[in-house]
Parts: structure tokens; C-alpha cells; sequence
């Protein structure tokens, strides 16, 4: 039958209430919802609260959609609010001892040096206000359980405590006062599989900026990791197939950079406990490395007379050819600024924009009297984000400098002379440059060819002197 046919049939009969509809004296049908339908029912005392719970929760999340999509935080609102919490953040480590409050403008000050930092651009000229420190304030370290020379030294970050390593394979750990803390004994040659510690000469050492590792490396290639506190090893690696000659950590993370004779960097993520990478490029023993707060690190070549800035995002290097015959080391004053030395005792200040060093001192220890030869310079440390440099050699002084910045030239000029007698292996500075940490020894840590029956292998802990 066709459709309009029926659709006449069907008109003027009134329709059936469906079984979903109820009559209603008072008004025209209506039709009940299921939660209605179950209200007319008797309901007990739990089953209202769960009712009224329910619609309670149903608003209460359109509510909350309604919001989220009314409150979506633009990026330019996400810069506001982080500033907000980062200025908040700075206010509440504000030290008990400082009665004054925090004005805005050291806020101002303390982001403005973040942020110039964070960009390899923080520079303080502090070194002017160094003076000649007073000999009597010296503190000599020396431990029974480190008798041989002292071959490096680390400073944690919040200048709590220092480390020493030396050639009878030990690692000391002391307070900044003087306390001996801690120690890990050295071991024979052949017990590698069954000693906790390192059994062949301490070359580097190197602690995390927050303080949980202490990373060191030895003469046969081996790299420890340690609890800092508890010095508890937690890992032992072996890639390298020669010496280590220096660690270094990036400055606010975990990944740790090491060099060594056999010519290669590598790099390791200490939270996942592995090695990362390798990095090549030198043709002879690297004898130095740095690193600071970008994804790269600096390293020196020896006699091959390279200094190369491994840029690991990027998957580039820059090289730089010394004047040196030997480059023996290398340290950062900034990211882009960084001080070279070398076995015929001269001392190079460079920079990343300049292939050549902007300056070079010859003979910055003087001449050896016998032979008429250049002082080997065997340490340098730098204090970074500033000017202030010191200097270790042979000739029974440290030499304090300063770099000089003048129209785009950088340059060095001597502060001061500190009287040490015995080789200067290492050295490094407190983060705040209040102390100058110095490993002392009667051999030079690579070899045994010059000796200082005067000099005592030990730690001195050198006080440094602000005028007033």
C-alpha cells in the first residue's frame, strides 16, 4: 500500500500513551526519567546520600571543565606566573642571619646574573680586591693514610668538604676545617675483581654540583663512582684503555665527561649508571678537560698542540691550535673564555670567537736555575664567571692573576705570589672563592724524574685575603 495511503488511515485516531508515560489529573502527560521513576520508590537513608553525592560530583565536573576551558594559560601567562614563583623562591632562601629583608632590586640583580650565566655572559671583576693572604692561616692537611704525593683535588659545591687523591691509589675525604671525614684505601695491582677502591695511582677527580657523586679515575683506565657522603662505591666502569687524565661534570646534571691517554672522551649518564658516547678528534693524549653548564666540554691534547670544544647537540667540534709546545691543561673561566698552560711554563688566555690565544705569558714560573730551563706549570685553577686565576708550578710559588678585559682583548696580569714549596699537582677554588684548596707533592703526579726532599705531600688549604 503506498505511503501516503496509510499515512491517511492513521489520521484523527488518537494515540496510545506509551507505557513510558503516567496520567496526570492536574495536567497533560509527562514523561519520567528512570531517576524519577526510582525517587517514587522508598529510599533509604544511604541511598539519598549517594543520590545527592552523584549530582553533586556530575555539577562539580562541568563546573571544572567550564573552568579548565575558561582558564587555559597562554605562554606569555606561563612566563609570568614561573617569574612569580622563581622571585618567591629567591625571597625564602634568604639566610636567618640576614635581618634585612630582600629588596626587589637584589631580586633584580640575582636574575639578571641567572640569566647571564645561563648565557656564558656572567663576568665579576673581583680580583682587584684579593690580597696577599696571611701565611699563619694556612691549614696543612696530612693524612697516615696518604704518604705518597698528592696527584688532585675536588671541592664540593657547597664548599663543605674536599677530596684528595694521590699515587698510593687512596682517596681522602676532609671537612673544609681541617676534619678527616672518610677514606678509601688504595689497593695492589691484580685485586681489581676483589678491592673496593682504585689499585693504581688517582689521576682526576671530580664531584656533582648537588653533591650526591664523587667520580674518580686512575692510572689504569678505571672510573669509580662513589656515594659522596658515604664514599659507598656504586659503580666502576672500563672503557678507556689507558689512563684517566681528568673528569668533569656539567654543572646541574648527572652526565659526566672523561678524558684520557688513549685519545678519547666519553661520556656517561651516572642516573642510568651507562655510557653514552664516544668523542674523537685528538691525535694525541688528552691531558685536560672542563666543563660547565652547556651540553659540551673542553679538552687539551698534549703534544699534538689542540684544544677542542666538543658541542654534543650540535655534533660539532671546535679546534684551536696552541703556541704551546704542549698543551698540559686546560680551564674555564666562562663558556666562551678559557686558560691554557703548557710544559714551557707559559700561560695562554683564549676565547671561542678567536682561533689564536689573545694573549700568552712565556716563563710565567721563571727559569729553573740549573739548566736555565722554563718551570713546567703543572695546575691552574680558575674561579668561574670572574677574573681571578692562580697558577702551580715547581718553583715553590702559586701565582694569583688577573684577567684583564680590554676593547675585546683578554690578557693577564699578576696580583700576587704565594709561597708553597713542592710541586703543585692541583688545584681548585671554592665556589665563592673564599679558599684556595692546593695538592702538594714532592713528585710530579705523572712521573718520578724531579723530587722535593723539602716539600711534604699534603693538602693546603690557603684562606684567601679580601681588603678591606
Amino acid at each position: 500500500m503506498p505511503f501516503f495511503i496509510r499515512g491517511r488511515r492513521n489520521e484523527g485516531k488518537p494515540k496510545r500513551p506509551s507505557k513510558h508515560h503516567l496520567k496526570s489529573k492536574d495536567g497533560p502527560l509527562k514523561k519520567k526519567s528512570k531517576l524519577e521513576a526510582g525517587l517514587e520508590e522508598e529510599i533509604t537513608s544511604e541511598e539519598d546520600e549517594e543520590i545527592e553525592n552523584y549530582v553533586k560530583g556530575k555539577n562539580n565536573n562541568e563546573r571544572e571543565g567550564k573552568d579548565i576551558e575558561e582558564n587555559v594559560e597562554t605562554a606569555q601567562e606561563k612566563k609570568v606566573r614561573l617569574a612569580r614563583e622563581y622571585i618567591q623562591e629567591l625571597r625564602e632562601q634568604k639566610t636567618k642571619e640576614d635581618e634585612e629583608e630582600l629588596d626587589d632590586e637584589a631580586v633584580t640583580v640575582r636574575l639578571r646574573e641567572d640569566a647571564l650565566e645561563a648565557a656564558g655572559k656572567l663576568h665579576k671583576s673581583i680580583a682587584d680586591s684579593y690580597i696577599q693572604p696571611d701565611l699563619n692561616s694556612f691549614r696543612f692537611l696530612k693524612s697516615k693514610q696518604q704518604k705518597l704525593p698528592i696527584t688532585c683535588v675536588a671541592v664540593s659545591h657547597d664548599n663543605k668538604f674536599i677530596f684528595s687523591g694521590s699515587k698510593d691509589c687512596s682517596i681522602v675525604k676532609y671537612s673544609i676545617d681541617g676534619q678527616r671525614l672518610g677514606h678509601i684505601p688504595g689497593g695492589r695491582k691484580g685485586t681489581e675483581a676483589v678491592h673496593i677502591g682504585h689499585t693504581s695511582h688517582v689521576y682526576a677527580l671530580a664531584v656533582s654540583s648537588d653533591g650526591k657523586f664523587l667520580a674518580s679515575g686512575d692510572e689504569q683506565g678505571y672510573i669509580c663512582i662513589w656515594d659522596m657522603q658515604a664514599l659507598k662505591r656504586l659503580k666502576r666502569f672500563k672503557k678507556h684503555r689507558s689512563a684517566i687524565s681528568g673528569l668533569a661534570f656539567r654543572r646541574g646534571t648527572h652526565t659526566l665527561y672523561s678524558a684520557s691517554h688513549d685519545r678519547l672522551v666519553m661520556v656517561w649518564n651516572l642516573d642510568a649508571m651507562a655510557f653514552v658516547e664516544n668523542l674523537g678528534g685528538h691525535q694525541d693524549s688528552i691531558t685536560g678537560i672542563d666543563s660547565y653548564m652547556r651540553e659540551s666540554c673542553i679538552t687539551s691534547g698534549g703534544r699534538d698542540q689542540a684544544i677542542i670544544v666538543y658541542m654534543i647537540v650540535e655534533d660539532k667540534q671546535l679546534r684551536f691550535v696552541s703556541p704551546h709546545e704542549s698543551v698540559e691543561g686546560v680551564k674555564l673561566l666562562d663558556e666562551k673564555t678559557f686558560v691554557t698552560f703548557g710544559q714551557e711554563g707559559s700561560l695562554g688566555v683564549w676565547t671561542t670567537l678567536k682561533k689564536r690565544p689573545h694573549s700568552v705569558i712565556k716563563a710565567a714560573h721563571g727559569l729553573q736555575p740549573g739548566n736555565g730551563q722554563p718551570n713546567w706549570i703543572c695546575s691552574v685553577a680558575t674561579l668561574i664567571n670572574t677574573d681571578l686565576v692562580a697558577s702551580g708550578s715547581m718553583d715553590g710559588h702559586i701565582r694569583v692573576w688577573k684577567v684583564c678585559f680590554d676593547k675585546g682583548l683578554r690578557f693577564l696580569e699578576l696580583r700576587f705570589t704565594i709561597p708553597i714549596p713542592g710541586i703543585i699537582n692541583s688545584m681548585a677554588f671554592t665556589s665563592t672563592g673564599s679558599h684556595l684548596v692546593v695538592g702538594v707533592g714532592q713528585e710530579h703526579k705523572l712521573g718520578r724524574w724531579y723530587k722535593d726532599k723539602i716539600a711534604k705531600n699534603s693538602i693546603v688549604v690557603i684562606p684567601m685575603k679580601i681588603k678591606e
